[in-house]
């Protein structure tokens, strides 16, 4: 039955847009293929929402309980808080519209099997880098969503001119690789802490970072004093004068030093024991592998009443009640307003915007079409002749339209670029070959636009191993790079640094750009000289490089060229094995059949 549902699915027009005949798909195939991609990053809801949210999104200090300039970083402050949490309900709910548009323009336009989402890396750089913890940045949030809405009509007209493909040629590969490990770095570096992570990573004041871990009460809050401040610590004030001493030292971090117990936080080692899972499920092929790991530790987070708890009043992580009354809501009604169409074109006249519109064009574009072209070709490894000799598939230029459009989306529901998702090759491997995959997604994605409190009550104990083990498959990218050339590996090195080290995605693009330019401009300078009357400077690593390859392609050539006589020679005995075993094969037929009407 299910043979024939498939035969008259293909055969129809349905089948015939989506040419499931032609890739040699099926109904039933594109359907297990969508659940799988689904599975293995359903975890982006939360997790890009917990990043996007740290920005502070639209909240201001004039949400404060307590109007002053640094109440936005004083978790006590009841009025921040909640329109915090309502933020990042809105933000789910923004991630998942995005999903399902972009994914949906993917699959119907360009026939891919390819889901877009918000980037991860990319929803760093525009927490941390462009707006600021809690829009301590130089960008405000609403100025950094027009950037992005900028970006995506740059993106489509790139895309229809045809520039956007042969700009890639250009970029150093190198610089390519390792801005993609340098993120994979942050982000693990992210998932390490507390805000949205294990808190394995807590502050030192002699080291910068060390070993945390240990329960809140154990934690010392830390404090910003700038010099005028810190002669102001203790100020008598009225209460002084009646014998007590008011420390003024402002607001707290959200960063923590460990005073003493390291590694003994309940929810420490339950978001281990998640990393754990996730790890031994991708070990055994398991699909949906981070679902499955985020889901065991969040379960556990929920029941009441124990040290590693996530709701109720004994929560060690504030507003545990406030919690547990929303998530007992479980179904609400989709609402994105507090995230969408927040524009600020006003703000585009600061210089600031402009450099993170800049960066997020180049990072973007070598994220986006380098997961475009990696997963049309392992297309191809199934579904051979997919990709043509110029590199180009069928409805390409659809594709790069749909990712300019999808980031066009997310400037409008408030969240970072989307971009084509790299986890879009489990699905591959389970046999997707056409949109039809895509549209699959897209409808599992809507049936958790309706389950708002369930995603919003993930904590971040729980999403922090996905981000750790994300950054780990990014780093992958490394192994590729020439580290043998100086050219290319300390330009390449600077990169995957600077970026964890500094915090910052652009200072690390920028440390490997600027070095990469500089070291390959005075390496061809020393060049010339040396083939122009200076030659006791000695070749260079390139110019011997050169020649090594140079070396090789000639040894090749010469063995080509002997060994190809010699496998004519091998043909032709081959032949000859190949005449004598087939004229005894035909005798033995012969022999055969004369005994068998014998018989």
């Amino acid at each position: 039955m299910i043979a024939r549902v498939n035969a008259k699915v293909n055969d129809s027009a349905f089948g015939r847009f989506f040419q499931m005949k032609e890739r040699r798909t099926c109904l039933t195939t594109e359907l297990r293929a969508g659940l799988v991609t689904f599975l293995t990053m359903a975890y982006i809801l939360i997790v890009n929402a917990s990043i996007i949210s740290d920005s502070g999104g639209t909240c201001t200090i004039d949400d404060c309980t307590n109007p002053n300039p640094g109440c936005p970083f004083d978790p006590t402050d009841q009025g921040y808080t909640d329109c915090l949490f309502n933020f990042k309900k809105s933000m789910i709910t923004s991630t998942a519209v995005i999903i399902i548009i972009s994914t949906f323009v993917m699959g119907a336009t360009a026939n891919l099997p390819i889901v877009v989402a918000p980037g991860l890396g990319l929803n760093a750089y525009f927490t941390y880098n462009v707006v600021g913890f809690h829009g301590s940045g130089s960008v405000s949030y609403k100025t950094a969503v027009t950037c992005i809405f900028i970006e995506g009509w740059i993106f489509i007209i790139l895309a229809i001119t045809g520039v956007r493909g042969k700009l890639i040629q250009l970029a150093p590969k190198s610089l390519m690789l390792s801005t993609s490990a340098g993120i994979g770095l942050f982000l693990a570096f992210i998932g390490l802490q507390t805000s949205n992570g294990l808190g394995v990573v807590t502050f030192e004041t002699a080291t910068l970072v060390t070993l945390g871990g240990c329960p809140v009460s154990d934690r010392a809050p830390m404090y910003t004093l700038t010099a005028d401040a810190a002669s102001q610590v203790c100020n008598a004030t009225a209460a002084a004068a009646a014998g007590a001493t008011i420390p003024n030292l402002g607001n707290a971090s959200s960063n923590t030093q460990c005073l003493r117990n390291r590694m003994e936080s309940a929810t420490v080692w339950l978001g281990i024991s998640g990393f754990l899972v996730i790890v031994m499920c991708m070990r055994q092929r398991v699909r949906g592998a981070f679902l499955v790991g985020i889901l065991w530790a969040t379960f556990i987070s929920w029941i009441p009443g124990h040290a590693a708890s996530y709701f109720g009043e004994d929560s060690p992580i504030p507003g545990g009640q406030d919690r547990l009354d929303f998530f007992k809501e479980v179904v609400t009604k989709p609402d994105a307003s507090a995230s969408t169409a927040k524009f600020d074109f006003g703000g585009m006249r600061d210089g600031q915007a402009w450099l993170a519109l800049i960066t997020f064009l180049y990072v973007d574009f070598l994220d986006a079409t380098g997961t475009l072209f990696s997963m049309a070709s392992f297309i191809d490894l199934f579904h051979p002749g997919f990709v043509k000799e110029d590199k180009s598939w069928d409805r390409n230029i659809y594709a790069f339209i749909s990712d300019g459009f999808a980031i066009v989306i997310s400037g409008i529901f408030g969240s970072s670029p989307a971009t084509a998702y790299i986890e879009s090759a489990s699905g591959i491997r389970e046999g997707g070959r056409t949109g039809v995959t895509g549209l699959t997604l897209c409808a599992l994605f809507f049936i958790t636009l309706f389950f708002n409190p369930i995603f919003a009550s993930i904590p971040p104990y729980a999403v922090g191993p996905a981000l750790i083990i994300v950054g780990s498959m990014m780093v992958g990218n490394i192994v590729k790079i020439r580290w043998d050339l100086v050219s290319e590996g300390v330009p390449a090195f600077l990169t995957v640094a600077v970026m964890p080290l500094t915090y910052s995605i652009a200072y690390g693009f920028i440390a490997g750009a600027v070095s990469y330019v500089l070291i390959n401009s005075a390496g061809f300078a020393l060049d010339w000289l040396c083939a122009h009357g200076a030659p006791w400077l000695g070749p260079s690593e390139i110019m011997l490089d050169k020649e090594e390859k140079a070396s090789i392609k000639n040894d090749f050539a010469h063995d080509a060229s002997v060994g190809g006589h010699r496998a004519q020679e091998k043909m032709q005995e081959i032949a000859k094995d190949e005449e004598s075993i087939s004229t005894s094969s035909a005798d033995d037929t012969a022999h055969g059949g004369a005994h068998h009407e014998k018989v």
